[in-house]
């Protein structure tokens, strides 16, 4: 704190009449007004000139009280609390030699400013995020609760990564008992013929599940037939045409026919 006869920049002459005219509603309380009077002649906050800001303070408060508007309480102990800081600061010291450094009457008050400070930059702070939110839009959870109930998946046990993981691992498998062709050809295997090839399957196992692993091992082992019977393989539980599972983790994936609960 610095020495309490110091002013780093002096006050601007006191103001014309009529200049003080506020409104007090504009400001938060006591002492967003007395930070306002000391941001706006750029004191250093550390080390006011009380007596100055004392007198401005009240002039402000007396205005406003002769256009007979009221005045908060709050606003009223802090100006009690200015002249009580101002009349210490006046006071004269005594001669004898202090066993200490003397406490400066205003340093209670400039913690709360600092305080008050931060915490105003702050909220300046939440005020604009929020308002920059409230410009962004999303989209709400969709609801899967019926994609759920065709493609059965327990809780805690199977999730569609599963699915892909174990399927990822069958083409693997397969490719060690079935070599991969090597010849480059045109994709000729299409999803409504990798369809066809599904729902036959099921007609003929007479009610049993079909292994996923089965259908590959009818076709050659390429990328587009694999792709392809697994995209069909959605596009026909989709239709509720027919359900897949998978016994054990990373198990193969046994296909049904019909959809969930027929």
């Amino acid at each position: 704190m610095a020495n309490t006869n110091t002013r780093t920049q002096p006050l601007k002459p006191a103001s014309q009449e009529g200049q003080w005219i506020v409104d007090l509603d504009n400001f938060s309380g006591p002492l967003d007004l007395l930070l306002h009077l000391i941001q706006k002649q750029n004191i250093d906050i550390f080390d006011i000139p009380i007596v100055e800001i004392t007198r401005q303070y009240i002039d402000l408060i007396h205005a406003h009280q002769e256009r007979n508007l009221d005045v908060a309480s709050d606003y009223l102990v802090m100006a009690a609390t200015l002249v009580e800081i101002k009349t210490k600061l006046l006071l004269p010291k005594p001669k004898t030699i202090p066993t200490e450094e003397e406490e400066d009457p205003r340093q209670p008050l400039v913690a709360q400013l600092v305080a008050y400070q931060q915490f105003k930059a702050l909220g300046e702070a939440l005020e604009e995020q929020q308002s920059r939110r409230v410009k962004w839009y999303s989209k709400a959870p969709s609801d899967l609760s019926n994609y759920q109930a065709v493609i059965p998946l327990p809780e805690d046990e199977v999730t569609t990564d599963d699915l892909l993981g174990a399927l990822t691992k069958m083409v693997q498998r397969l490719s060690l008992e079935q070599p991969t062709e090597a010849t480059i050809q045109a994709d000729t295997y299409t999803i409504e013929e990798a369809m066809t090839t599904i729902e036959e399957a099921l007609d003929q196992s007479s009610n049993q599940p079909v292994s996923f692993a089965s259908l590959l091992s009818t076709q050659p082992l390429t990328r587009n037939v694999v792709v392809t019977l697994f995209l069909a393989l959605l596009q026909l539980t989709k239709r509720r045409m027919i359900t897949f599972e998978q016994e054990q983790m990373d198990g193969d994936i046994l296909l049904r026919k019909g959809g969930a609960g027929e």
